[in-house]
């Protein structure tokens, strides 16, 4: 009975946490999947569960599979009676007649008038008022589209100066730009007889009034009930662009009346406001970041005062702290930057401008490679062609430039994310970011953002510590996930880092033998141990409750990476933390390479995966057992990959010592690429071999030289699997030296 009861308490722990934001929402499909499988596994191997919990746990899986197939007709609304049916479970089970759980509720059906779906009220929420679905024909299709595009952009901007607010409740300005575009939204929902979205924005409109006149003061729960106002309003604007095709739509209006019905009943009078944060002064910046020491500080801020000087100038004159570091102060002090101007144009267009120009200078390099062209020897002509260059290497390089967009607005979603999750968990979780002006192409910033939330969301869970544990370590109480990007060369590197307990290699290693990845003879390098939590369903956790231990769904996160082409690397110091480093092209569009011959035929290597080429000695080259060849390079044996029999391609050179040796990286082991010849780095654009060649392994796509030729760029990572697969698709690793 006791251990009953102990499973039970388990899985009640576990659903109330599923129940409080582990998914972010239906387009977290990473979330979802944990989730399944975690409810799965709470049905199979769980024999202390009340019956009554099957139904309602067979309903939730049944409405996750749902949204994964893309069959809900309205996800946001399946989304809602998950969160539901999972609080009702976790708060002390369902009502007797849990038959209702073996049907799902047919698609476009609304739940009775008055209540949530799943039928009962979100935390902290009375019964709302009862409201049929607010109905709206789209007279003006344009129009409307054109205000969801606006409400998005004034939403973000909302979000993000209420984090500002966050940090401190009584700055005017903040207050001021949330206010400003909820007022705008709900005079554009006014004139397009919006109704549930303008009484939404009006009333949350005359909160912010109160905050603005200091009538109120901006604590916790006045921000709380922006963000869920928010939250609210994006899906009145998903359910209209959804109906924008059919002329008619149906807000849920029962939404809005359970929120004003919480709102009228808040009084944000009962609440104390937070501390203010103070803003840093220079010399406290100083003394933090250990440039200057803190009597030194303040000698010179004594004589500034006496002086009539800056502190800064004081403490360069002192020789306290150097020019530079009082500049990189006084920068992070002024943090706010003056925005530029622009002007929207439709994505497709932008796209295929760029695809354009791409042909454009293919075409220009054709032209000027033209036997006939280069036998001209005008001058004028020579130095007009030079011109030619000039100007369409310049207009690539403004074309490419449209594609990219700050990585900021991904980072920035991750602070709400950081927010709630720690709130959720009991933990205090601080989120530091640097390099968020770092531009990355457009296309890749919604596809980086869930690997992100994935790896965020274990921190928090399972890499940092609760305060209580931090604090018997010896540790700040307030956990803290540093995220940076920075640029290098053709590529954006991004580092998630936490200062939790780290990974244990040791329990990494001992279930990697359990499941039969290694054997117990291997003798593994820590680095490649930490490798291990990529492997499809590994995890260091027996218990049902680890809903985001390391190595839950990491396997999906690095497929992710590995999809735009980048690569994802771990690291761990155990008692101090994980760090999780992500290497990225800069672009979709264009590969920095290295143009190889084989043969008659050319390929591009991507360098962000080359380490070196050389030409080995006849000693280099080894076989183990007669079959495996292998190449030394400085004292560390590689396998030899002949690419020539991957593609069926006769080359020049069949002796390792004739040819060249590309050394590349792939999964934290050295291979090496035989080639006849390299012909140089270029920068190629990417062109698709269409979808009946999408999937040939170890090529990615292709590349049109400058002179006209198509040259295939080889995916790395396919050809190495295929090696280590044993040889099919032509390989043979028999040897055939001469």
């Amino acid at each position: 009975m006791a251990g009953s009861e102990n499973s039970l308490h388990i899985a009640r722990s576990l659903l109330d946490r599923l129940a409080n934001g582990v998914v972010a929402g239906p387009d977290d499909l990473m979330g979802i999947g944990e989730c399944l499988n975690i409810l799965e596994e709470l049905e199979q191997g769980d024999q202390g569960l009340p019956e009554s919990w099957h139904g309602p746990i067979a309903t939730i899986k049944g409405l996750f599979n749902r949204i994964i197939l893309e069959e809900s007709k309205d996800p946001e609304a399946d989304w809602l009676q998950i969160q539901s049916l999972l609080r009702q479970l976790a708060e002390g089970g369902v009502a007797p007649d849990h038959e209702r759980g073996k049907d799902l509720p047919p698609q476009g059906e609304e739940p009775p008038a008055g209540e949530s779906p799943g039928g009962v009220p979100g935390p902290g929420e009375e019964m709302p008022e009862e409201r049929e679905p607010e109905k709206v024909h789209l007279e003006d299709p344009e129009l409307i589209r054109d205000f969801i595009e606006e409400a998005k952009e004034h939403l973000a901007s909302i979000e993000l100066n209420m984090i500002s607010l966050e940090a401190d409740p009584r700055d005017r300005e903040a207050i001021n730009a949330v206010f400003r575009p909820f007022h705008s939204i709900k005079g554009v929902a006014g004139f397009l007889n919006l109704k549930s979205i303008h009484e939404l924005s009006h009333e949350v409109e005359n909160l912010l009034d109160e905050a603005r006149s200091g009538a109120i003061d901006v604590t916790e729960g006045v921000i709380d009930i922006v963000l869920h106002a928010v939250d609210i309003l994006k899906v009145l604007l998903s359910e209209l662009e959804a109906a924008l095709g059919d002329g008619r739509a149906e807000l849920s209006a029962n939404l809005v009346g359970a929120f004003l019905k919480r709102l009228r009943s808040f009084d944000p009078r009962e609440e104390r406001p937070r501390e203010r944060e103070k803003v840093p002064k220079v010399g406290e910046i100083l003394v933090e970041k250990g440039v200057a020491d803190p009597d030194r500080v303040e000698t010179a801020a004594r004589s500034a005062r006496e002086t009539g000087k800056k502190i800064g100038e004081a403490l360069v004159e002192q020789g306290a702290a150097s020019a530079l570091d009082v500049a990189g102060a006084l920068r992070e002090q002024r943090r706010i930057k003056e925005g530029a101007a622009s002007v929207r144009v439709d994505t497709q267009k932008l796209d295929n401008l760029v695809d354009m120009v791409g042909e454009l200078v293919i075409a220009q390099s054709m032209v000027l490679q033209n036997p006939g062209v280069q036998a001209i020897k005008d001058q004028k002509f020579q130095k007009d062609s030079v011109q030619l260059r000039r100007i369409t290497a310049e207009l690539q390089r403004i074309s490419m430039s449209l594609r990219m967009v700050p990585i900021k607005s991904t980072f920035q979603k991750l602070i709400r994310l950081v927010r709630d999750l720690s709130r959720k968990s009991g933990k205090n979780v601080r989120l530091e970011m640097r390099g968020e002006e770092t531009e990355i192409d457009r296309n890749m910033v919604e596809e980086i953002y869930e690997p992100l939330v994935h790896m965020v969301r274990n921190a928090i869970d399972h890499g940092i510590e609760s305060p209580d544990e931090r604090e018997r370590v010896g540790k700040d109480p307030q956990g803290t996930i540093y995220l940076t990007a920075d640029q290098k060369g053709g590529n954006i590197l991004i580092e998630l880092q936490d200062d939790g307990k780290g990974l244990d290699a040791e329990r990494i290693r001992e279930k990697a033998i359990a499941k039969g990845l290694i054997s117990p003879e291997d003798n593994l390098e820590e680095r490649a141990i930490y490798e291990l939590i990529f492997h499809p369903g590994f995890s260091t956790k027996d218990e049902v409750t680890d809903v985001s231990g390391r190595g839950v769904g990491m396997d999906v996160v690095r497929r992710s990476v590995e999809e735009l082409r980048g690569k994802l690397e771990v690291s761990s110091v155990p008692g101090h933390g994980t760090r999780f480093e992500l290497k990225l092209p800069l672009t979709m569009a264009i590969i920095d390479g290295m143009v190889i011959c084989v043969g008659t035929e050319r390929y591009v290597v991507p360098t962000v995966a080359l380490r070196e080429s050389l030409r080995p000695s006849k000693d280099a080259y080894l076989t183990v057992q007669g079959s495996q060849e292998m190449i030394k390079v400085r004292n560390q044996l590689m396998p030899l990959i002949r690419l020539h029999e991957l593609f069926h391609v006769e080359p020049r050179f069949r002796n390792p010592w004739d040819a060249l040796i590309l050394v590349v990286n792939e999964d934290q082991k050295s291979y090496c690429l035989l080639a006849d010849e390299i012909i140089g780095r270029q920068e190629v654009v990417i062109k698709s071999l269409g979808s009946a060649l999408r999937h040939v392994k170890g090529i990615s796509g292709g590349a049109i030289l400058g002179d006209g030729k198509v040259a295939l760029i080889l995916d790395v990572k396919g050809i190495v699997s295929t090696y280590e697969e044993g040889g099919d698709n032509g390989f043979d690793r028999q040897r055939r030296v001469a």
